[in-house]
């Protein structure tokens, strides 16, 4: 009797899609360990993947750009999905039908949502899918230039696509999720991009504490460091203190508020033992108006060739700080001691702005886009070459 094929077509779980990834790359590592270098075919795991079943790793791909909707907009309908993919609707409901069925979303007359089963595999599968080859190389490329433990890069560029930036978020958002535990002290500064990484973050269990890492500044509320430090617990059922400090007070103003509220100084103990830093990275001239600093302080700040800031320290292009917004929370001296620092910051114009920093000393692990990433590279190799060139006269 003729044995019967394995038959691929019908519904699969995108768990069984890794571990058959998994166990094809253990075979494949025992079937080459004697063998030489040169004669290697497979390299990675996606080619190990696609070289065993095919068709298997091109329906995970498609799953999981559904469930990266769903994550992003639920409820959302198919259309909006459809829109979002370029998949056909008939194509987005086939597999929709199959994630339900799953367990991963649950479907309703009101849209599609994730389950909490999809929201903890949509963490795991993440770095799967995240780039092509030639991305993965620029983001080693980053790890040496800025110093950073580690470098994720989304593709585009949030500079020109908005669009770009939500994807920027939800990449850092899957990040951040990977490092919460219970028991943490996470501190998040504010900003529109971390602003939409609290919203894209997957509901989690872990019982944390967020506090802001700074005190506020600007009017807009939905982008404050209190604001998002209250999204951050809701989204994994923590708690969080909130800091009634506004931006640019004096030193000696700040140490009358520590004298006399007790709750100032609990939060600031707890910002100061953080374990985790969720933050991002502006652009000077950009922040110097969102935070309102005064036309003299400005000017200082203008004419010391300021390009970045975080925290309320600005640094120009060197990384040498040419100002400092004084302020309670976090100093830039402090970063070295938090565990896990998260940077997410994209766009080509913000290109300078981050290499700034990181020359400054901000370091940790960086979620950006191609726009920047590509603009940092020709910022440092442009000064090398410029560096060349000095030399050779001389």
């Amino acid at each position: 009797m003729r044995r019967k094929e394995p038959h691929f077509g019908s519904p699969l779980r995108l768990e069984i899609s890794f571990a058959t990834m998994n166990a094809g790359i253990f075979f494949y590592r025992s079937w080459t360990k004697n063998v030489p270098r040169a004669s290697e075919v497979i390299a990675t795991k996606e080619d190990v993947l696609v070289s065993l079943v095919p068709e298997l790793f091109a329906e995970a791909e498609r799953r999981y750009a559904v469930l990266k909707e769903v994550s992003l907009q639920a409820p959302i309908g198919r259309r909006a999905i459809a829109d979002a993919t370029g998949f056909t609707e008939r194509v987005v409901r086939n597999l929709a039908a199959e994630l339900e069925a799953n367990g991963l979303v649950t479907v309703t007359p009101a849209g599609i949502s994730m389950t909490r089963r999809g929201e903890q595999l949509l963490v795991d599968l993440a770095a799967y899918f995240r780039t092509r080859q030639s991305v993965k190389r620029l983001e080693r490329e980053l790890v040496e230039i800025l110093a950073m433990k580690e470098v994720r890069i989304v593709r585009g560029d949030s500079s020109r696509d908005r669009t770009v930036q939500r994807n920027l978020a939800q990449e850092g958002a899957l990040l951040v999720a990977r490092y919460l535990a219970d028991d943490l002290v996470v501190a998040v500064s504010g900003g529109t991009t971390l602003s939409l990484v609290a919203k894209a973050l997957p509901e989690s269990t872990a019982k944390v504490t967020v506090v802001p890492a700074r005190g506020g500044f600007g009017e807009t509320l939905e982008t404050q460091a209190n604001t998002i430090a209250a999204m951050v617990a809701r989204k994994t059922r923590g708690t969080y203190r909130m800091l009634h400090v506004p931006d640019g007070f004096s030193p000696e103003l700040i140490d009358i508020l520590r004298r006399e509220d007790k709750s100032l100084r609990e939060v600031e103990a707890l910002i100061h033992r953080a374990d985790l830093l969720i933050m991002g990275i502006g652009d000077a001239a950009r922040m110097a108006d969102l935070r309102q600093i005064p036309p003299a302080e400005r000017a200082t700040l203008m004419t010391g060739g300021a390009v970045g800031e975080t925290l309320g320290y600005y640094a120009r292009a060197d990384g040498e700080i040419v100002y400092c917004r004084h302020n309670v929370g976090l100093t830039l001296e402090e970063l070295g001691s938090v565990p896990d620092v998260v940077l997410v910051a994209g766009g080509s114009q913000k290109a300078a702005a981050i290499l700034a920093m990181a020359r400054a000393g901000v370091h940790g692990r960086l979620v950006t886009d191609e726009g920047a990433a590509q603009a940092i590279y020709q910022i440092v190799n442009s000064q090398r070459r410029q560096t060349h060139v000095n030399k050779s006269r001389d």
